[in-house]
């Protein structure tokens, strides 16, 4: 025997289910309409322009994006022909870009929503090259103004794959290291310039090493101006416990500066830009530090 329905449940019942009705009607005249304006819109026109979205306003050249989908004055693609899912395909196919959507609103006008990659640092392993965090390298010219970022060294000796992200241990270790430098601590007390992981995992003990590249500035004032002393630096760690050992350098970091505050001479011919001899110094031994520097 059913249980009859109390009228607060009836009630209810006759709320949703209204609302239910009301929503899938919307949904159904909505669609319609929007099939209506479709069929109404010829798409026989030429493709005659293209908007970009996303969340880097203009990252590439309209010019290139057309290139890439074979888009061209000379011979113009109708709308009704033109492939959308193909078209996001050749643009995913372009290295610098890391997604892409397409979509035709209107006959004429192509819209194109898409990112790019942003360089972390620069694998000059090979020219021109720059590598995003998840680790997809790409051409950074003619696509990206040139600045100042790390560089990174693995050592490699094959040839170069677009659209791929370079594996292994080598470049796992590189970013470690990146993030290490970049941290709030470190990244405040030096500028590192290189990141060389090539030998970071030779069968050799003694060749085993992560090298980093580094340099100091001193500005020393002299006559109301400024000279400013550039000491390149070439720090060796062990590849285990590397940040146990940059946390050593930071410490001992401090003291050789104040040495070397101490004996800077200002230069004769008024120069106010003097770059030191390089300093390496050899951190691959637990709690010792060998300097080597170069004659001057």
């Amino acid at each position: 025997m059913k249980n009859k329905l109390t009228l607060s449940q009836s009630l209810l019942w006759i709320f949703f289910s209204a609302i239910a009705v009301n929503a899938l009607a919307y949904t159904g005249i909505k669609g319609v309409l929007f099939w209506k304006k479709m069929r109404g819109i010829d798409h026989r026109v030429p493709i005659r322009a293209i908007v970009q979205t996303g969340p880097q306003k203009e990252a590439l050249k309209t010019g290139y994006l057309a290139e890439l989908l074979e888009l061209s004055v000379d011979k113009p693609t109708l709308s009704s022909d033109f492939d959308v899912k193909e078209a996001e395909k050749k643009l995913a196919d372009s290295p610098v870009i890391s997604t892409a959507k397409v979509k035709i609103q209107e006959p004429g006008i192509l819209y194109i929503d898409y990112t790019t990659r942003q360089p972390v640092a620069l694998l000059i392993d090979y020219e021109n090259v720059a590598l995003d965090k998840e680790g997809f390298p790409f051409p950074v010219a003619p696509f990206f103004t040139p600045k100042k970022l790390p560089e990174i060294y693995l050592g490699m000796e094959e040839e170069l794959q677009w659209n791929q992200p370079i594996a292994g241990e080598k470049i796992l270790l590189a970013f470690e290291l990146l993030e290490l430098i970049n941290g709030p601590i470190v990244g405040d007390l030096f500028n590192v310039k290189r990141i060389d992981v090539s030998n970071a995992f030779e069968m050799s003990y003694g060749r085993r090493e992560i090298v980093l590249f580094t340099q100091d500035e001193i500005y020393l004032p002299y006559q109301g101006k400024e000279i400013r002393f550039v000491i390149p630096r070439i720090l060796r760690l062990p590849t285990k416990k590397y940040a146990q050992e940059l946390g050593n350098y930071l410490k001992f970091r401090e003291h050789r500066l104040e040495k070397e505050k101490a004996e800077l001479k200002v230069p004769q011919e008024g120069q106010l830009l003097v770059k030191c001899p390089t300093v390496t110094i050899d951190l691959r031994i637990s709690q010792l530090a060998f300097i080597d520097e170069a004659k001057k």
